[in-house]
């Protein structure tokens, strides 16, 4: 009885459900194996602080999430916001200053400042300012490789997403690395106390939802094959019952 046109269209269309499940899981459990190969490689990255001189002229691809240190001086005239940012799930900006050596320059993520002190409705505390620290300092940081796309305000002092070429042509910087890169400061020395912007924080290594993703996609694959199967034993007992069905 279960080989009628309607029933093998049913057989079908579960068993590619099922099948898709499967798929499903095995992807999730990939993603899994990539994320931790990805987390190996930055735990190794970030655990070397080098000058930004001795990694200069590495390929691209090798330099995201590089620690590396960099002497020169902040230029807070040449500054610019990266709209559409959070924090803790507070909205607000990233705010990213031209950082000027000796042998060019380079943009540096100084932090996360909440929306309201950037619109003006909420005071920094006595003492504090955004500016960033005069003179000569060093700073330490993680490189990052920013985007490709995004749009920058009619004011030409925001951008919708962080794209570092876009923000060096509008800034007029002379980058150092490949204008795709920027900096996330860490620390740098002699140190200031500022609230704001807060420094983000590093990256995250661990191992995101794949793991129990895939336990999800799996389970759901079982109950498939299983509850399938308790249905067609269930018609088939009804049918006996009723004599539909030879015994």
């Amino acid at each position: 009885m279960f080989l009628t046109p309607r029933w093998i269209a049913s057989h079908v269309f579960v068993a590619a459900l099922i099948a898709a499940f499967i798929a499903a899981g095995f992807w999730q459990i990939s993603r899994l194996g990539q994320r931790l190969d990805t987390n190996d490689l930055i735990r190794e990255r970030l655990g070397q602080v080098v000058l930004l001189d001795s990694v200069a002229n590495e390929p691209t691809e090798n330099l995201e999430f590089r620690r590396v240190q960099v002497r020169g001086s902040f230029d807070p005239n040449s500054e610019i916001l990266i709209a559409n940012r959070s924090r803790e799930g507070e909205p607000g900006f990233w705010m990213w200053t031209t950082f000027v050596t000796d042998r060019g320059d380079i943009l540096v993520n100084r932090g996360f400042v909440n929306r309201e002190i950037i619109l003006g409705t909420a005071e920094l505390a006595i003492g504090e300012d955004l500016v960033p620290t005069s003179g000569e300092i060093v700073i330490e940081g993680l490189i990052r490789e920013g985007f490709d796309r995004g749009n920058l305000s009619e004011a030409g002092d925001q951008l919708s997403i962080p794209n570092p070429t876009l923000a060096a042509e509008t800034l007029g910087v002379d980058p150092i690395l490949d204008p795709r890169l920027y900096l996330q400061l860490e620390a740098q020395e002699p140190s200031r106390f500022q609230a704001f912007p807060e420094v983000l924080p590093a990256p995250d290594l661990g191992e995101g939802p794949h793991r129990s993703y895939a336990f999800q996609w799996f389970t759901f694959a079982t109950i498939g094959i299983v509850g399938y199967g308790i249905v067609l034993r269930r018609i088939t007992r009804g049918d006996q019952t009723r004599g539909d069905v030879p015994v």
